[in-house]
């Protein structure tokens, strides 16, 4: 054989030899899927849309559709980076959940007797009354601390102001609780602060830490990032319509640098990534790759006063549970000022998606999981022929 043709031959062999494990993209879109992205996103009014799944197969199809940037009509690809809200309570429930397995953190006890020595935490509304549980699953009655103008009119007035724990719980002190502790459930990023708080008494590291070295390193998590500075790589432009009273403009991107700090969102959203990388993240995160299956059953299985608690669906500890006409999904939505964010997987279906839109008023007309749901729906059809 000619050492030309032996070379070749040796080097596709070290490609096959070496291929990896995770999910590789689709070359070629499935047109219908498509189709109805670029519909959804021309007759909702969106800036653009990304859209990620990832098949039983564990095959990455990824689709894109619209600008990232209206005005210069740049187009929104898949390796745009943006925020994702509120998805990022999951990465704080991951390692909590592994602290718990090894026995360094006890679900039922009280979240007060792991701080003995903070007098502050005392002004917060039924703080001796909460446990961890509650906490996980918005059970606490606590306020949520983000809906206080005090907040935004701080983030105007100093937009890289970096928070502290006290910082941000400053703004519920000696606030009426909204329900007793552990009878009753009210969304609120104040309970994930706490988590955070948890975290790093117990394990004496920073949060951002552990989430990069045991979550994002661990699962080759490359193109997700920690919301600690404004100018997040490759961040899309983004588009706001909130109320003129919270100070931001409607382009929260200026120069490749956010509106305001997002390190305000810390354990309670805090983090941004790829579409990809959220669906990838899906799929670690609800098949229990980062902690046990009963962790996992403990994630997804609704609490004692989560049934119906948000437009009919449910919510567990770290996790929605949604009903749809593709079955049970279970997952969670994301805001930010500019950002519409979503992560699902179908247990059945052993199917995990990721939708990110490049604005915050993305469910003007229909709901982020309906978009899902739609989406989906095709793919799943269309894939399955």
């Amino acid at each position: 054989m000619p050492l030309l043709h032996r070379f070749s031959l040796l080097i596709l062999l070290l490609l096959f030899a070496c291929k990896s494990n995770a999910p590789v993209v689709e070359q070629i879109p499935n047109k219908a899927v498509q189709d109805k992205m670029d519909f959804l996103v021309q007759d909702n009014d969106l800036p653009g849309m990304n859209f990620a799944w990832i098949g039983t197969d564990g095959r990455m199809n990824s689709y894109s559709s619209g600008f990232e940037d209206k005005e210069k009509k740049q187009a929104l690809n898949d390796k745009h980076v943006l925020f994702s809200g509120s998805i990022g309570k999951t990465y704080a429930v991951a390692l909590l959940m592994q602290l718990v397995e090894a026995g360094e953190v006890d679900l039922q006890a009280k979240w007060k007797s792991y701080f003995p020595d903070i007098d502050w935490i005392d002004r917060l509304p039924n703080i001796d009354e909460i446990s961890v549980e509650y906490l996980l699953q918005h059970r606490s009655g606590l306020p949520r601390y983000v809906m206080k103008m005090a907040a935004w009119d701080s983030l105007a007035a100093n937009p890289d102001k970096i928070w502290s724990y006290e910082d941000r719980m400053a703004l519920i002190f000696d606030d009426d609780p909204i329900h007793e502790a552990g009878k009753g459930w009210a969304y609120s990023d104040a309970n994930y602060i706490l988590i955070g708080m948890l975290i790093e008494r117990v394990t004496g590291k920073p949060y951002y830490e552990l989430v990069r070295t045991k979550l994002l390193d661990e699962f080759d998590l490359k193109e997700t990032y920690p919301g600690i500075r404004r100018d997040i790589p490759n961040l899309a432009m983004a588009y706001s319509r909130l109320p003129a009273a919270f100070s931001i403009p409607e382009k929260v991107v200026e120069n490749g640098s956010y509106v305001f700090n997002p390190q305000l969102e810390w354990t309670g959203g805090g983090m941004a990534s790829t579409t990809p990388d959220l669906a990838r993240w899906a799929k670690v995160y609800f098949e229990a790759k980062a902690f046990s299956p009963a962790s996992l059953e403990k994630i997804t299985t609704v609490n004692p006063d989560g049934e119906g608690v948000d437009a009919g669906d449910s919510y567990g500890m770290g996790s929605f549970i949604y009903k749809s006409k593709i079955g049970k999904a279970f997952g969670h939505s994301g805001f930010m000022p500019g950002f519409n964010s979503l992560f699902v997987y179908l247990p059945k279906q052993k199917v995990a998606a990721a939708l990110q839109i490049n604005c915050d008023y993305a469910g003007q007309k229909m709901g982020l999981t309906s978009y899902m749901e739609i989406l989906l729906d095709i793919a799943l059809t269309k894939d399955s022929k």
